[in-house]
């Protein structure tokens, strides 16, 4: 049995404690296979380094989620514990994935693409002593032996997802966790299928593929009931990159929720492509509980949705935001500017679109190419250059253009456009007297948009 310390780091110039469902699927696996597991979720503790050594001090093992904006803190951590602490550190997530070898630089192994079996048998071969032919035949792993750098071959994505235990979250700060979209202290994500079949440009699909793989129905309703007995959960939230990919599914999910009258408010967080709902889809979301939902539109340009791959057409749009209305559930438009081919036209034609619209809110990011994601690639193969010093300067929050190409809009006028649309859509008087109805929410996203203004 080894002692293994789950560490999800400090994360900050993100301003919102999201539960991170990924360790608790390696904590609920680990245990399974017999080993002792602590969790130290430092993106709410926000302790300093030396405290945060204290936390992890008297663990066999370290292991971490990176992201590419966490990529400066992860390394100091990772130093850290290595040199003061002397025990081997494994990384796991969206940048290890993309870049094992760098990181090797700074850890002992890398897990690559979806975790749980790889980190289950690396411990397995850890418990046996580190032995070079073990460690060879493990799919998904990268590690050091001596100077050299190997990365094995890539694990098969895994198809059967029922079979994995349910997160375990106990020894998480659950309270902790919220939104401002959250209307309770007791919620936790919940992922229903794994995989994305579309081929957006700004969309990382190292981590879990473009197969869309999905639990069926009972095993999530099981997994609801689960966390409402033993973790009181109030609401949830279904974190899912392509939850409607499957429209009977998706039906036949909620239509479980409301067999079992689990009588839980839950929402779409990362959103919902307009092109899969229908009326039976909403209508199904809506007695299943649904109170709020993302609506990836990206921009109100067609020639741009084309462009970026997005497979979507803004009738789409129109009729899901309709069919959302409808059904009273609460929704935000998320949108892009300075993506591939945007122009001072295509942008306007964005924030004219967004207001014909009447959303509820929206939600407006500055473009970027994060590393492993196609648009990454076409920066420079299409005579394109970025404009930030470090891959961790690549984050979607902040009023900074992160890259050009040819014919776009000039980065100057892609900031201008972006920040003139931040006043135009955030504080059109609908939306600031919907806000005005429900107070808790206000106070929350006030603090969160605070929180914004003062780092970007």
């Amino acid at each position: 049995m080894l002692k293994i310390e789950l560490i999800f780091p400090a994360f900050e110039i993100y301003f919102t404690h999201e539960a991170p469902i990924g360790l608790a699927y390696l904590k609920a696996v680990c245990q399974k296979a017999g080993h002792e597991v602590e969790v130290f979720d430092n993106n709410v503790m926000n302790l300093p380094l030396k405290e945060a050594l204290q936390k992890i001090k008297g663990a066999d093992i370290a292991a971490m989620s990176m992201t590419t904006p966490t990529y400066k803190t992860v390394k100091k951590m990772c130093d850290a514990i290595r040199t003061k602490l002397g025990i081997p550190v494994i990384l796991g997530g969206p940048h290890p994935t993309i870049d094992p070898k760098d990181c090797l630089n700074f850890c002992d192994f890398v897990v690559l693409g979806e975790g749980e079996e790889t980190f289950v048998e690396l411990l397995e071969a850890l418990e046996k002593g580190r032995n070079l032919s073990d460690l060879k035949k493990i799919k998904g792993l990268g590690f050091r032996w001596n100077k050299e750098k190997i990365v094995n071959e890539p694990r098969p994505l895994n198809h059967d997802l029922d079979k994995l235990p349910f997160p375990d979250w106990n020894g998480f700060p659950i309270s902790k966790y919220g939104s401002a979209i959250r209307t309770s202290g007791r919620s936790l994500p919940i992922v229903t299928s794994r995989g994305c079949p579309f081929n957006c440009c700004y969309c990382f699909k190292g981590l879990f593929g473009r197969a869309f793989r999905a639990r069926s129905p009972k095993s999530v309703a099981d997994e609801l009931v689960y966390l409402k007995e033993n973790f009181g959960i109030k609401e949830f939230q279904i974190a899912d990159d392509a939850f409607a990919a499957n429209k009977q599914r998706a039906i036949e999910i909620c239509q479980e929720i409301v067999k079992r009258e689990l009588n839980l408010p839950w929402s779409l967080p990362n959103g919902i492509r307009a092109s899969s709902l229908n009326e039976e889809v909403v209508e199904w979301m809506k007695k299943a509980g649904l109170k709020y939902t993302g609506l990836g539109i990206e921009s109100g340009s067609q020639k741009i949705l084309d462009n970026i791959g997005k497979q979507q057409k803004l009738d789409d749009v129109r009729t899901a935001v309709r069919l959302l209305k409808k059904y009273k559930i609460t929704t935000v438009g998320f949108f892009m500017f300075g993506l591939p081919g945007d122009t001072i036209d295509t942008m306007k034609e964005t924030v004219k679109f967004a207001k014909s619209l009447d959303l509820d809110y929206c939600s407006i990011s500055m473009t970027t190419p994060y590393p492993g994601t196609r648009l990454y690639d076409e920066v420079e193969e299409k005579g394109g250059k970025f404009l930030v010093k470090d891959q961790e300067d690549l984050f979607s929050l902040g009023s900074k253009c992160k890259f050009m190409m040819p014919n776009m809009a000039t980065p100057e006028e892609i900031e201008k456009a972006y920040k003139k649309a931040r006043i135009e859509l955030l504080l059109q008087p609908k939306i600031i007297l919907r806000a005005l109805k429900s107070p808790k929410k206000l106070w929350a996203g006030a603090k969160v948009a605070y929180k914004w203004i003062l780092k970007t």
